[in-house]
């Protein structure tokens, strides 16, 4: 049964991994093809305007507008009272803190938040309640009140600002010249008084809801704008074509889609950005970018494509920072994108081009994971004649379902090899396809089973064991024998015996597995080097 199941298990690998992958896992560049034609836009993008920036394109305007009958009296202001008759008075009284006005021989009057229209009237009323008679009453605002806020952070003018205290947070960020548009936060602005936060105001619910906090200001109170968060731009067939500020817990595509709000006719979304520290590009259907979560730096670009007769392709250099992202004819040829395409014959090694295709690291992956399931069913199957031999297998059996679980980790590249012997295979491209340009080079790389992994100017005569030498020799559980050599133009090949190494190859020493009496031992030897042919990965038992 075992036979039978390794036969099956070869037979899979050898169909699923005929095509070899390069030596770097390039997932996201993969994914980049997807993108439409969009190199000139990421190579040099405009400068996208921030939003929520025109809430400070114009002066402030405070509420302090004494003359204007719809003014809303605050504390602070300064009234003059005047009468005469029955009762006599001349005087200039503040609003205080509980918003009424105190006239001596008549109380408090209460004004604030009444209209600079309605103040004759008001102490008028409150003057003739105690005396009824023979009275003539002249009320009028001397000057609004001012308090004194300071206004902290990155805004523009930092300081101490004057404005009324009913002026919203608006007006005072206005009179600091506005929040710093490449530093500032629109998100995070927060009130103090006396080091305790009175309130947290979000400028994009003031944007899209209309609601801001009230705060009625002290002398003293303190506004501050926190460093701006992470940022994202929207252009393209969109109404909204704004770089916004993601919120603390960040948000996916379909938020970014209602701020911005695409054309009807919208069908896909061209993302780019950094994932892990390498460039990232994607072409999304508009569904699937809903779901696409986004981070700081992104630029989503909205387009109206249905890709009827086209498709996408990336071209990836080594010296590139992006892939370069084309739109060609469907059943467009290898050949017709070289043609379209520069590259630096000092630089570039067109001997070595290749292609990472999205449906043969589908397949691959497919295919690797029924193997790995087969495997872990013959282990279940697989018992001891006696306690101790089954306490050993059970012991083997879970290291080997430890293997698997990592295996399954393994990203296949989906490597097409078209150079053979420096002749190019010209095949029709598919959609999604990175065709890789790699640069020239004079190192042979050593990684795996070795005590100094590292890259070695190559020498003329020199064997893999040689190369292994100069990397400090071989690890304990070294295989010291067979080897896996990955060569420049995306082929990979297992090598025993001497061997010379060319410009660029990349030498995998792989682990031996175990001795013989180690459960299905040889086969997981064969998945280990499989593995290194198709991913550049050394697993390890």
């Amino acid at each position: 049964m075992i036979g039978r199941f390794v036969s099956t298990l070869m037979a899979a690998l050898a169909l699923t991994f005929a095509l070899s992958a390069h030596a770097q896992v390039i997932s996201d560049q993969s994914a980049a093809a997807r993108a439409a034609d969009a190199l000139r836009d990421v190579s040099a993008p405009k400068k996208t305007v921030v939003f929520g920036s025109q809430l400070f394109e114009r002066p402030p305007v405070s509420t302090r507008m004494s003359s204007d009958p719809n003014y809303e009296m605050q504390r602070g202001d300064r009234i003059a009272v005047r009468a005469f008759g029955a009762y006599s008075a001349d005087l200039i009284e503040v609003i205080d803190q509980n918003g009424v006005l105190f006239i001596p021989e008549v109380g408090p009057v209460e004004l604030a938040g009444r209209r600079a229209g309605q103040l004759q009237r008001l102490v008028e009323n409150a003057v003739r309640q105690t005396f009824t008679t023979n009275v003539r009453v002249y009320a009028t605002i001397v000057s609004p009140g001012s308090v004194g806020v300071y206004v902290t952070g990155d805004v523009n003018n930092p300081g101490r600002h004057l404005g009324g205290a009913s002026d919203d947070v608006l007006y005072y960020l206005q009179a600091a010249g506005g929040i710093n548009l490449d530093r500032g936060s629109f998100r995070d602005v927060r009130v103090l008084r006396n080091n305790q936060v009175l309130a947290r105001v979000d400028l994009y619910a003031f944007l899209l809801e209309g609601t801001l906090p009230r705060v009625e200001f002290q002398n003293g109170d303190v506004i501050v704008v926190a460093g701006r968060g992470p940022l994202v731009e929207s252009s393209g067939d969109v109404i909204a074509p704004f770089a916004f500020e993601l919120s603390m817990s960040g948000f996916e595509g379909a938020r970014l889609a209602s701020l911005s709000r695409p054309l009807p006719q919208v069908t896909h979304v061209a993302l780019t950005g950094t994932r892990g520290g390498k460039p990232y590009a994607e072409y999304l259907a508009l569904e699937a970018f809903g779901m696409t979560k986004l981070r700081d730096g992104d630029r989503a670009e909205f387009r109206s494509d249905l890709f009827g007769d086209t498709i996408a392709v990336a071209v990836q250099s080594t010296s590139d920072l992006a892939p370069a992202l084309h739109i060609l004819p469907r059943n467009a040829q290898l050949s017709d994108l070289l043609r379209q395409i520069t590259v630096d014959p000092e630089i570039a090694d067109m001997a070595s081009v290749h292609i990472n295709r999205r449906s043969v690291a589908a397949a691959q992956k497919l295919a690797l994971n029924d193997a790995l399931d087969r495997l872990q069913r013959s282990v279940s199957v697989s018992a001891g004649f006696s306690a101790e031999a089954a306490q050993v297998q059970r012991a083997q059996a879970d290291a080997i379902s430890r293997f698997v679980e990592t295996a399954r980790q393994a990203v296949p590249t989906g490597t097409v090899t078209v150079m053979e012997k420096g002749v190019m295979n010209d095949l029709t491209l598919e959609d999604g396809d990175v065709v890789v340009i790699p640069n020239k080079t004079d190192v042979v790389l050593v990684v795996g089973e070795i005590i100094s992994p590292g890259a070695f100017v190559r020498t003329e005569r020199m064997t893999i064991t040689d190369y292994i030498d100069r990397a400090g020799g071989f690890q304990q559980q070294a295989h010291k024998s067979q080897f896996v050599v990955r060569k420049r133009s995306g082929a990979a090949i297992r090598v025993r015996g001497r061997y010379i190494p060319e410009a660029g190859d990349q030498i995998l020493v792989l682990p031996r597995t175990g001795n013989r009496t180690f459960l299905l031992a040889t086969e997981i030897t064969e998945i280990i080097f499989q593995l290194a042919l198709s991913t550049a990965t050394v697993a390890r038992l």
